[in-house]
């Protein structure tokens, strides 16, 4: 074999140079990446920074990504192109089209005249309370999941950083302090993020205790005949004329009110809009909205702008408590449960389900018989309660179910006492609730304090109506004292 000529071995060297340091710069870039990788149970940097602007997944331009809420609002604030709210705008002029007759061609001329910087838009709410004959069960069902999908993949360790970072006061400066990034903060590790802690709600009550919810047309307004009186029978002789009788009619109209919600955003907020501020800005504002329509349900004073609430219509049942305190109230009694169910069923309507707050059920719960003398309340329990421990065991009272509440209030007044609540059952089929599907929003940059603050106002309009189809299917025990056991 021939000896390697110095050219031979010159060149072999530099490949072999070439290699080692192609090979070097190759294992460079794989540490230089491992190092950057987190360890086992440790936050990435943009994890621990909450950085708001990352979003994983598609790109929030992508055809197939869901209907923003946030987009629509930075649209109609001005400040989002139409290139990147195209399915939020597509979405609205088609709802616009089928809702709006004299919208013209391009079905959302209505919404294009501006007032002082404001424009209104079209946002689905409940596609199941839009009616067949306006809007058909395809463009629902596309709705539906359109509005899902835009929440997809929300982080509520992201929801948190925002609710903290953007929508918190700053704190205040100090000497030097590891809570202020400026004065010695910055050189801590930052916190872990958990989870999102909502604020405590009160629950509804009207839905849960079987109230109807049925869809309001376009034009906002429902009507139902009714029969009012019934016709009347009469024993006659031979050849002897038949009296007239007549059969009463009448009618409830479901008459779509206004029902709003106001939010100042910071526009950083809507300009960074990620799945987290999402789910945050929509849940907060349609929950809002379902517990106000609740609410007056049960207690409205009723106008022409508000709904009439079922305690205040002036045809239910009303009982007392079978013991008034003179100046304390009603005392929590176990009869007057079934005076309730008698009450009902005495004006022909069916017995479905009482409305208490918690601490009435539960007081009605510690009732007990009488063992030895009269008053000692040292016997068995008057209603059967289920002392298991187990989930979701159904409350109810009498074999009836019961829907506990705080919607209900406790601020009842009788003689000197202010603190009072009440209960409220019946036949609660007989409730319609009338639902516009779309909320309508409207945003606004303009004013001096949105202006300098850099804020977009935002507005939320409900349109609903409660009405009942008959009033004495309902009946109310009135200015109960929780924390009396007997009359004083």
């Amino acid at each position: 074999m021939a000896a390697p000529t110095f050219e031979t071995v010159a060149l072999a060297t530099q490949q072999n140079g070439e290699a080692i340091q192609s090979l070097n710069k190759t294992l460079g870039t794989v540490v230089d990446k491992l190092s950057r990788m987190p360890m086992p149970g440790q936050p990435t940097p943009e994890q621990a920074f909450g950085t708001p602007w990352i979003r994983n997944g598609e790109s929030s331009l992508d055809d197939s990504r869901g209907f923003s809420y946030l987009k629509m609002i930075g649209h109609i604030a001005g400040f989002v192109p139409d290139e990147q709210c195209k399915h939020e705008r597509n979405l609205a002029m088609r709802m616009a089209k089928c809702l709006y007759a004299d919208a013209g061609n391009d079905g959302y001329q209505w919404a294009s005249q501006n007032r002082l910087g404001e424009k209104k838009f079209l946002a689905p709410l409940a596609p199941n309370f839009l009616q067949d004959n306006f809007v058909d069960r395809s463009f629902r069902r596309e709705m539906k999941q359109m509005v899902a999908a835009g929440t997809d993949g929300a982080d509520l360790g992201e929801a948190s950083w925002i609710k903290r970072k953007m929508l918190s006061q700053q704190y205040g400066t100090k000497a030097l302090s590891w809570l202020n990034e400026l004065t010695g903060g910055a050189i801590v590790a930052p916190p872990e993020m958990g989870e999102l802690i909502e604020l405590l709600r009160n629950k509804e009550a009207l839905v849960n205790a079987g109230a109807r919810v049925v869809p309001l047309p376009p034009q906002g307004r429902l009507k139902y005949p009714r029969q009012t009186s019934p016709s009347n029978t009469f024993w006659v002789g031979e050849n002897s004329p038949i009296t007239e009788s007549i059969v009463g009619t009448g009618e409830i109209t479901l008459q779509a009110k206004k029902l709003a919600v106001l939010i100042k955003a910071p526009n950083e907020l809507i300009r960074f809009a990620s799945p987290a501020a999402e789910a945050l800005l929509r849940d907060d504002m349609t929950k809002s909205l379902a517990l106000g329509l609740d609410l007056a349900g049960l207690e409205g004073q009723g106008s022409d702008v508000k709904p009439r609430g079922v305690i205040n219509y002036p045809g239910i049942n009303r009982i007392q408590s079978s013991q008034i305190g003179v100046n304390s109230g009603g005392v929590v009694v176990g009869q007057d449960i079934y005076r309730m169910i008698a009450a009902v069923e005495e004006s022909d309507a069916e017995f479905e389900a009482y409305i208490m707050r918690p601490k009435t059920l539960y007081k009605y719960y510690q009732l007990r018989a009488d063992a030895v003398v009269a008053g000692d309340a040292a016997g068995p329990y008057l209603f059967n309660l289920i002392r298991e421990a187990q989930d979701d065991t159904p409350a109810s009272l009498a074999g009836y179910p019961v829907v506990k509440s705080t919607q209900v209030s406790q601020t009842r007044s009788y003689a000197a006492a202010t603190n009072l609540t009440y209960v409220v059952g019946g036949m609660w089929s007989d409730m319609l609730i009338g639902m516009f599907g779309a909320i309508e929003f409207a945003a606004t940059t303009m004013g001096d304090t949105a202006f300098v603050n850099d804020q977009t106002w935002v507005r939320g309009i409900l349109s609903a109506d409660v009405q009942l189809r008959h009033e004495a299917a309902f009946v109310l025990l009135d200015n109960l004292n929780t924390l009396v056991t007997a009359a004083s």
